[in-house]
């Protein structure tokens, strides 16, 4: 059973996803062992799901990260995105009563994992407690959030260049004021991301610096010419 003692070091982390949002802290503890929450630590390199086989995870990294994959027809592994601290994993998948996973996750760095049952508030033919109900609440909208988040991963994949993948990708990127955006993920895992070899990424994008689209470094692009954003 998770304590307040026990959540405190992960309490702000936890109250800035938006899964908590409009819940207080002190209602944590309820509302997490409502849901059968549990604290799990998986080292760099170990698989924390796997692709057709149960059981599916569900959870809040607390620390570390993690990546999220999936293989093709062609049995390529196809990286759907690297998850760092404060983000959430799986919830689609159990929000859809699915009975095995349908992608790999595993730890890239040593992770810390609050492990989630969803499927517990299907077991409630009624929800008495606010807590819980706005927790739902905040669950549909992550959920539909994670649905345009597939949606733009459709949209890259279906793009036959490398130059149309890296133009559908930082579309939808946070920029900042200069048209910076802070590069998540390293060259190997972006070219897994777009799924396409590291090294024709990497000379589609040497292509566009000289071309004046792009410019870039080990951790931010920039772009320099919006038309690019348009192809």
């Amino acid at each position: 059973m998770l304590t307040r003692d026990i959540l405190e070091p992960y309490t702000e982390i936890l109250m800035k996803h938006d899964l908590f949002e409009g819940i207080p802290a002190e209602a944590l503890p309820n509302l997490l062992n409502a849901l059968g929450a549990e604290i799990k630590r998986y080292a760099a390199g170990q698989n924390i799901m796997r692709m057709g086989r149960a059981p599916i995870v569900t959870g809040i990294i607390l620390a570390g990260a993690i990546e999220v994959s999936f293989l093709n027809e062609n049995a390529d592994q196809i990286d759907m995105n690297i998850f760092e601290a404060g983000k959430s994993f799986g919830e689609t998948m159990e929000g859809a009563d699915l009975s095995e996973s349908r992608m790999f996750v595993k730890a890239i760095q040593d992770a810390v994992i609050l492990r989630l049952q969803f499927r517990r508030l299907y077991e409630k033919p009624a929800c008495e407690d606010p807590h819980l109900w706005r927790f739902t609440l905040n669950m549909l909208r992550r959920i539909s959030a994670k649905g345009i988040f597939y949606q733009h991963k459709i949209r890259i994949m279906g793009q036959k260049s490398i130059r149309a993948k890296l133009s559908v990708y930082l579309q939808e990127a946070p920029r900042d004021a200069d048209g910076a955006v802070q590069r998540d993920m390293n060259q190997t895992q972006l070219a897994r991301y777009l799924g396409v070899e590291r090294s024709a990424l990497s000379r589609e994008m040497s292509h566009l610096r000289e071309e004046g689209a792009i410019d870039y470094d080990r951790k931010t692009v920039w772009v320099r010419d919006e038309d690019f954003l348009a192809l």
